[in-house]
């Protein structure tokens, strides 16, 4: 029997990927089986888990697969904002209403998902290693030209900006008003803590 070529394989992982979340969305992710995504794609359950192991490695897939999709743009899109103050908070802010707006990332973190989501993001070390690949290069940008300071671990600090992300997706209602009171505690909070002291003044 002939192998699969590269873009075979990926055609049908993202066909059960695709199949599973709409599982997700009519379940539940929790109560969702690899055999209701076995159905839903139109394909054998020896077909699914010959791509993806186990349920929790379909849900990881998903995760990755959505959040991964347009980086590059969304950097793009953050590096327009002139300042790095303007970066972190509009930067998040929009990331966090993405997350609000997407119904598999807002499953995962709704409180009946919550211990999965725990389970898989943050033990997995998957929501960080997503949020380095989203903020690290605007994070290196950030300190070489002054706006960051120098001494912050950026491996800490994805991870501080991932778990607000996180925690934020969870906890706001999808209204403006919420996201303009994030934003508000930004800059008064967060934003201090990274940029450089100023230098003071010659008396």
């Amino acid at each position: 029997m002939a192998q699969k070529t590269e873009a075979e394989t990926v055609d049908v992982s993202s066909a059960i990927l695709v199949a599973a979340e709409s599982c997700f969305e009519q379940f539940g992710i929790a109560k969702t089986t690899m055999a209701d995504v076995a159905r839903a794609a139109n394909m054998s359950r020896a077909t699914v888990y010959r791509y993806f192991s186990d349920r929790e490695s379909l849900i990881t897939a998903s995760i990755v697969r959505r959040a991964r999709m347009n980086m590059e743009p969304w950097r793009t899109r953050i590096r327009k904002y002139p300042t790095f103050r303007e970066r972190v908070v509009e930067g998040l802010c929009a990331n966090i209403r993405r997350g609000l707006r997407d119904p598999m990332i807002h499953l995962l973190v709704s409180p009946a998902e919550a211990t999965l989501a725990t389970t898989l993001l943050s033990t997995s070390g998957k929501a960080v290693e997503l949020t380095r690949e989203l903020w690290e290069p605007l994070l290196h940008e950030a300190q070489e030209a002054g706006e960051l300071r120098r001494d912050i671990d950026l491996d800490l600090l994805c991870e501080w900006l991932s778990e607000l992300e996180m925690h934020y997706i969870s906890a706001l209602g999808a209204d403006a008003g919420s996201l303009d009171r994030l934003r508000d505690k930004l800059r008064i909070f967060v934003v201090p803590s990274l940029i450089p002291c100023a230098q003071p003044r010659n008396s």
